[in-house]
C-alpha cells in the first residue's frame, strides 16, 4: 500500500510539473522555459488578428532561473547594435542597465534584415499566443503598432501588448444647417463646407496615416485648404499625390506621444444637387495594413418643384404654360449658372421654370434650408395670376418629404365682365320695335272698324 501511494503521488507531481511547463498559457498558467507568451491589446475588435514577429538579438544560456543568464552574439554576427553593448574576449555580451530610445532604434536596425525566429498570431482583445524560442534576448514587433518589448526568456518571456488603437472623429462645419452630432448637413449647391477631424494618437502607433475620400458631387478644395494643428510641422506630410482612392492623404511621423490630439481641417465645394447623401469617408491606417473604423459624413441639399393645374376643373386638369420664379427670404431671385446657385435682385434676371403639358414645373434644386416664395411670373392666357406661395425647407430634417418639396398651384379662369357703351342702341331697337308693332295693331283695328 505504501508503494502504491508513493507511485500515485509521483504521478500527480509529474502532471503538475507538466502543466506548469506546457507550451500554451492560460490564465494563471506559467509559460514553459524558453517560451514567449504575448497577450494582445485590449482596444482591438473581437475579429481583429494581430501578428507578432519575434527577432533574436542575442543568444543566451540559462540555468532556468531568473538570476543566471549569459548572452552571446547570434551566429553570423560579429558586432553589437551600438557601443552601449560590448563583447568581452570570451564572447559574452554586456549592455546598459536600461534602454534609451537610441538603443531601441539601434536594436531595430540591427535585426531588420533578419528572419524572425517565431511568428505569433492572436485573434481578439486580451488573448494569449505563445512560441517556444529558446533562451535569448528578443525584439518583438506587432502589426498593430511598433515595438512591443525587448525581453529575455529568463526563464520565459511574458509580454502584455499595451499598444492602443488610434481614434478618429469627424464632423462637418461651415454649412447652413448641421445636426447636433455634426455628421449631417444641408448646404446650397456651389457653396463650400468644412470638415474637421480630430485624431487621437494610440500608444505605439507607427505608419499612422489619415485618408479621406469624397463622393462625386463634392470637390476637394486642394491641399491649400488643409490645416493641421496639435503637432509640429515636421511630424506630418500632406502628400502631393494622394494614395490610390484618396482625395487627401496625410502621413504622420512615428514616435508621436500617446493621446496626442491632432486636428485636421479641410474644405470641399458642393457641385451637385443632393437629395441623397453626398458622402465623405475618412479613416486612419496604422501598423501594418490595419484600419480604424471609417467615419462618414453626409451632405444634402433640397429642391422645390410645382404641379400646376386648372382650378375650375374638378379632377385637377394639368395646366401648361405657367412660369414661376423662386424668391428667398431676402427678396432675391434664384439663378443657377455653371452648377452654382446665386440670388439676384431683379425678378427679370431670375430663372423662370415653366409648366409642361403634364402641368409639372422643373425643380429649383440645390437649395439650403429656409423659407422660399414661388412667384407666378407668366400666367396662362384666360387665367388669373395665382397668389404667391411660401415653401419651407426645415432644418435638421433629411427625409425625402422635406428635401423634395412639391407645391400644388391652381389657376382659375376669369369671369366675363359686363360691357359698356352699346346698351343704349339696343334699347332704341327694342322700343322702336314695340312702337311699330303697336302702330300696326292700331291700323288693323281701324280698318276693321271702318269696314
Amino acid at each position: 500500500m505504501k508503494k502504491l501511494i508513493s507511485l500515485v503521488l509521483a504521478l500527480a507531481m509529474i502532471l503538475v510539473v507538466g502543466a506548469a511547463f506546457a507550451g500554451d498559457t492560460g490564465e494563471g498558467t506559467t509559460p514553459a522555459a524558453g517560451t514567449i507568451a504575448i497577450t494582445s491589446p485590449s482596444g482591438i475588435a473581437e475579429d481583429d488578428v494581430v501578428t507578432y514577429l519575434v527577432y533574436k538579438v542575442f543568444e543566451a544560456t540559462s540555468d532556468g532561473s531568473s538570476d543566471a543568464i549569459s548572452y552571446q552574439l547570434v551566429s553570423g554576427k560579429n558586432t553589437t547594435p551600438n557601443s552601449n553593448f560590448t563583447v568581452d574576449t570570451a564572447g559574452n555580451v554586456s549592455g546598459p542597465e536600461s534602454l534609451s530610445d537610441a538603443d531601441i532604434a539601434a536594436i531595430a536596425d540591427y535585426v531588420k534584415n533578419d528572419e524572425p525566429v517565431a511568428t505569433i498570431t492572436v485573434t481578439g482583445p486580451g488573448e494569449v499566443g505563445t512560441a517556444n524560442v529558446g533562451y535569448g534576448y528578443f525584439y518583438i514587433t506587432t502589426t498593430t503598432g511598433s515595438l512591443v518589448t525587448i525581453d529575455s526568456t529568463n526563464p520565459y518571456g511574458e509580454v502584455i501588448d499595451k499598444n492602443t488603437v488610434p481614434e478618429l472623429d469627424k464632423t462637418i462645419t461651415g454649412a447652413s444647417d448641421i445636426t447636433d452630432e455634426g455628421k449631417k448637413a444641408l448646404a446650397q449647391i456651389g457653396t463650400d463646407v468644412t470638415y474637421t477631424v480630430k485624431v487621437t494618437v494610440g500608444k505605439g502607433s507607427v505608419n499612422l496615416a489619415f485618408h479621406d475620400k469624397m463622393d462625386t458631387g463634392l470637390e476637394f478644395k486642394g491641399n491649400s485648404s488643409v490645416t493641421v494643428s496639435g503637432i509640429e510641422a515636421a511630424q506630418y506630410t500632406i502628400k502631393e499625390t494622394p494614395d490610390t482612392g484618396d482625395d487627401l492623404t496625410i502621413t504622420f511621423a512615428d514616435g508621436i506621444a500617446e493621446n496626442t490630439e491632432i486636428t485636421i481641417s479641410y474644405k470641399a465645394t458642393i457641385t451637385a444637387d443632393a437629395l441623397t447623401a453626398l458622402e465623405n469617408d475618412a479613416y486612419l491606417t496604422f501598423g501594418h495594413d490595419y484600419e480604424t473604423t471609417h467615419e462618414t459624413t453626409e451632405t444634402y441639399n433640397a429642391q422645390i418643384s410645382v404641379e400646376k393645374y386648372d382650378g375650375a376643373v374638378s379632377d385637377n386638369k394639368p395646366l401648361s404654360g405657367a412660369g414661376f420664379k423662386l424668391k428667398n427670404a431676402d427678396g432675391k431671385y434664384y439663378k443657377l449658372s455653371d452648377g452654382v446657385v446665386t440670388w439676384v435682385d431683379a425678378e427679370k434676371d431670375g430663372d423662370e421654370h415653366t409648366s409642361g403639358e403634364d402641368g409639372k414645373v422643373a425643380a429649383f434644386n440645390g437649395l439650403a434650408n429656409g423659407t422660399y416664395t414661388l412667384v407666378e411670373s407668366t400666367v396662362p392666357a384666360g387665367y388669373n395670376k395665382a397668389a404667391d406661395q411660401n415653401v419651407t425647407i426645415a432644418s435638421g430634417d433629411y427625409t425625402d418629404s422635406n428635401l423634395d418639396q412639391v407645391a400644388q398651384v391652381e389657376n382659375n379662369s376669369g369671369t366675363e365682365l359686363p360691357s359698356t357703351g352699346g346698351i343704349g342702341t339696343t334699347i332704341f331697337y327694342v322700343v322702336g320695335g314695340i312702337l311699330l308693332l303697336g302702330a300696326a295693331i292700331v291700323l288693323v283695328a281701324r280698318r276693321k272698324a271702318n269696314d
